[in-house]
C-alpha cells in the first residue's frame, strides 16, 4: 500500500514548515510515522485519512 493523497498533503505541508526530523511508512499498515519538533507529538503517525495521532494511538489499539 502507498501512501494516500491525504497523507502527502499533510507530510508536505509539515514538511514546508520544517518540522519533520524523521520519518518511516510502513506499507503493511499504511501509516506514516514521522518525527517532530513538536513538543506535543514529538512522534505522531499520520494515518491514511490524513489525521495525525500521537503514538499512543496505535500501541492502545489491540485490533492492530
Amino acid at each position: 500500500m502507498e501512501p494516500t493523497e491525504e497523507q502527502f498533503l499533510v507530510f508536505n505541508a509539515l514538511e514546508t514548515l520544517a518540522l519533520i526530523q524523521g520519518s518511516l511508512y510502513d506499507e503493511r499498515r499504511g501509516y506514516w510515522y514521522i518525527l517532530t519538533l513538536s513538543p506535543i507529538l514529538p512522534i505522531s503517525i499520520i494515518l491514511p485519512s490524513g489525521e495525525i495521532v500521537p503514538l499512543q494511538f496505535v500501541q492502545d489499539d489491540e485490533s492492530i
